[in-house]
């Protein structure tokens, strides 16, 4: 289905180059849109692999309910994120029943690794709610289970895989039995075979552990002769209770795929000709809603609508093709004209890749420098051999000496250098030996000259009294956030909110009236902890704007400033959200300009987007969800 959404008029062969509004020519391309990209050619595939014995399903709580529970969740994800690209599967071992290609006992494929949706997520929601009976679908035994069976269909699965852009293929195996074939030296054996094989086929193993009511699970005693750490040196074991969210949030940690954002050559000492190979990967990224889709709707039938843009002469009436536009530059009241070719050769500055400059004392480094992205940065060995070694040198002199590399930078050809520091960061371990953060470097863009902006001029500040000083600092000492600021506990409200939703409705379940706000204070909490000393302070506060304003009350005082500031944004506020609903209702919202979306947006709270059409997206899905 093709719609021709709207037909520009161009006064002649030739448009005005913005850079801040032609995403043709955008010096830095959107990190989004480069990560999306890359999902389409390093597709990921997931293989849930779950034990199904007498011990995982003990009780109504049991690991093995969570790991279904679990998987469940990893796909919903996946949907509602508009992660088209990536495949999952769901497979069970120790089962009655038994369905595979290779016709293997005691294996169920539950579901082949496809795309997710909707059916299969109802699938295994009825699993671990009970309404399928598990017993009667699909049966346990308590018979041994070869293991290199099980590792044998895993790779049966992978192997009818068509697409060649599938670049990541995992396991997640979830299992209680730490010592597989204790008495069968011939099974044990081909089951470490089959793992290897596995592993040479870059199908990576994740075992998720689970402990035993009577026992810890023990990996030494099996899987640590199958399992390795990874290209990172994370370890691809992660032990665990039969809790649900324990077991979500380490299989989450997991779920998404390291893609690396590019892949560049490091001219440390280009004269010399040493060079090495080095990935670069987003470390943060503000997460937003899926762009929507078109669609055309008659009857039963969906269909996709497709979006074209065609430009038409206003003088002429006749359509232009890409070959007949041109760009043009104003410079001194005249249209300086440029073809495409001539702008991209304009914006050469050679082949992409990362050198070194210098170096300097790590407290050069200011935290007002940064003005993008970092990006984290590690070796890599496939471009360059010898690249992890080298890089590691380079890495432990820059921390002992505490130093910070200076480089100039160019991640993608079509683009201008920049100037970046690298900044090396040592790995951390916990008590337990895991990792916290590993070893690499953090590339933080720097400004040019340009970039900087002054400061506003010094203004005299009046220092505040000696007691109210004294009066504060109980209330800061009893509000210490413990650990300091989480990003991981505090979910976007908004974003929680419109996939709630939207989850809900894929299900055909009800709408759930609210959801959770985490961002919101703890009032309850602050008054225990510094309640009494938040009103020694208030009190404070009047008696000192009493002396401050003799001649007015303090109450009247703030009450008349806070009164004139407000009313006029109050009223502003008002008559802003009273247009755009006008808009809303008529239709009409994409009329509005762009101040006006993003002054509305801003009134209600929202984080307004880059451009017209993800603001006029952002509107109306805040009108829609007060219906």
């Amino acid at each position: 289905m093709t719609i021709m959404s709207s037909t520009a008029t161009l006064s002649s062969s030739s448009s005005v180059v913005n850079d801040s509004n032609t995403s043709e020519f955008d010096v830095e391309e959107e990190i989004e849109e480069v990560e999306k990209q890359l999902a389409n050619l390093n597709r990921d595939a997931v293989l849930f692999v779950i034990d199904c014995s007498p011990s995982m399903m003990n009780d109504e709580d049991s690991p093995f309910k969570s790991a279904i529970r679990c998987a469940s969740t990893v796909m919903m994800n996946k949907i509602i994120t508009s992660n088209d690209t990536d495949l999952m599967g769901v497979m069970l071992f120790g089962t009655e029943k038994s369905q595979n290609a290779l016709e293997k006992k005691h294996i169920y494929v539950l579901q082949t690794i496809d795309l997710p949706d909707i059916h299969r997520i109802i699938e295994l929601n009825d699993i671990a709610s009970g309404q399928i009976d598990f017993g009667q679908e699909y049966g346990n035994t308590s018979e041994e289970v070869p293991l290199g069976d099980v590792f044998w269909a895993c790779n049966d699965l992978f192997n009818s895989l068509s697409s060649t852009t599938i670049k990541i293929k995992r396991i997640f195996l979830i299992t209680d039995q730490d010592n597989p074939h204790e008495t069968n030296s011939v099974l044990r054996s081909t089951a470490i075979t089959r793992a290897k094989d596995l592993i040479e086929s870059n199908i990576e193993i994740n075992l998720f552990s689970v402990n035993k009511s009577d026992e810890e699970f023990n990996f030494d005693t099996f899987y640590s002769k199958i399992i390795p750490k990874d290209d990172f040196g994370d370890n691809l074991h992660f032990n665990t209770t039969k809790d649900f969210n324990v077991l979500l949030n380490q299989i989450m940690n997991k779920e998404s795929p390291r893609r690396s954002l590019f892949s560049l050559p490091f001219r440390l000492f280009e004269g010399e000709g040493l060079t090495i190979g080095i990935r670069g990967f987003s470390t943060i990224v503000e997460r937003t809603k899926p762009p929507y889709k078109l669609v055309h709707m008659r009857a039963e039938t969906t269909r996709l609508a497709e979006t074209k843009t065609k430009w038409i002469c206003a003088d002429t009436v006749q359509e232009l093709m890409a070959e007949d536009m041109k760009y043009y530059f104003s410079y001194g009241g005249e249209k300086i004209i440029f073809t495409k070719e001539e702008l991209t050769k304009i914006r050469d500055f050679g082949e992409k890749g990362l050198t070194l400059i210098g170096f300097k004392p790590t407290n050069a480094l200011k935290y007002h420098y940064n003005i993008g992205h970092p990006y984290f940065i590690y070796p890599d060995e496939e471009q360059y051999e010898g690249s992890r070694r080298i890089f590691a040198a380079l890495h432990k002199k820059m921390i002992e000496k505490d130093k910070i590399a200076i480089c100039a930078a160019k991640i993608r050809n079509g683009t201008p250098f920049t100037f970046v520091a690298l900044k090396a960061q040592p790995e951390i371990l916990d008590e337990n030996g895991l990792q916290i953060q590993p070893p690499g470097m953090n590339m933080i863009s720097l400004p040019f000259a340009d970039d900087l902006r002054p400061l506003p001029h010094q203004t005299e500040i009046t220092p505040a009294p000696d007691t109210m000083v004294d009066f504060i600092k109980p209330i800061i000492t009893n509000l210490q956030m413990k650990g300091g600021y989480n990003p991981s506990q505090f979910p976007n409200p908004y974003l929680n909110r419109f996939f709630s939703v939207l989850q809900d409705m894929a299900l055909n379940k009800d709408i759930e009236p609210e959801t959770s706000d985490a961002t919101l204070p703890k009032y309850g909490a602050i008054s225990k902890r510094a309640g009494e000393y938040i009103k020694v302070f208030n009190a404070e506060a009047d008696h000192q704007s009493q002396e401050i304003y003799p001649s007015q009350d303090s109450e009247s005082v703030v009450s008349n400033r806070a009164s004139s500031r407000g009313s006029k944004s109050l009223a502003s506020s008002q008559g802003s959200q009273a247009d755009m609903s006008t808009l809303y209702e008529t239709g009409k919202v994409s009329k509005a300009t762009v101040v006006q979306l993003r002054e509305f947006l801003n009134n209600v709270g929202i984080k307004p987007a880059k451009k017209k059409d993800e603001l006029v997206q952002q509107v109306e899905t805040y009108f829609s969800s007060l219906t």
